[in-house]
């Protein structure tokens, strides 16, 4: 028998182990847990300069539009055409523990506090106490329940519903619970 033959066995058996293992690693950093859980834990520590890159990866387009049409409208940073046009059509608002939320193409915005947190602060625990449970996976849609803190400071309670875009997890929603 060639002594090559056993040699090349191992190194096929090596070679096909690695590209198991590194295709379960990469589909384990995929999945809607763990996308929510890199979006986080990259948006508390990011500064706003570079959140526009985190926010395309992560988020769909849809719901990033509802956001800055809300916020624009709501800061009055829009042209008397844009106002005519976007921020002058009836919209269902509602209150909701204490705040005003309209509904944005089937979005619920509240201006007056950051979208992904539901706060107006990002308390330093919540950068190293990201707690994410309770997934659930439908097909395409998929639902995280997410506690951001830890400690005696505050603590949000959020879910973050995902939807399969182009192949890619994005965020479609966040609630508060």
């Amino acid at each position: 028998m060639n002594p090559l033959i056993p040699h090349m066995r191992n190194v096929f058996f090596f070679a096909f182990w690695l590209c198991l293992s590194n295709f379960t690693l990469a589909s384990g950093q995929t999945s809607p847990e763990s996308i929510v859980y890199n979006f986080y834990k990259s948006y508390l520590k990011e500064e706003s300069s570079d959140n526009s890159r985190l926010l395309s990866q992560y988020v769909s387009d849809e719901l990033m539009k509802s956001i800055n049409d809300s916020m624009m409208c709501n800061y009055d940073s829009v042209s008397a055409e844009e106002f005519d046009e976007k921020c002058s059509q009836k919209r269902e608002c509602k209150q909701f523990k204490g705040r005003y939320i309209c509904n944005w193409c089937g979005v619920w915005v509240d201006t007056d506090v950051d979208y992904f947190t539901k706060s107006q602060d990002i308390y330093p625990s919540w950068k190293a106490n990201i707690s994410t449970f309770d997934v659930s996976q439908k097909e395409n849609n998929s639902s995280v329940n997410v506690i951001l803190g830890a400690g005696s400071e505050p603590k949000v309670k959020i879910k973050v519903m995902l939807k399969i875009i182009d192949g890619k997890w994005k965020i479609i929603s966040v609630t508060e619970q």
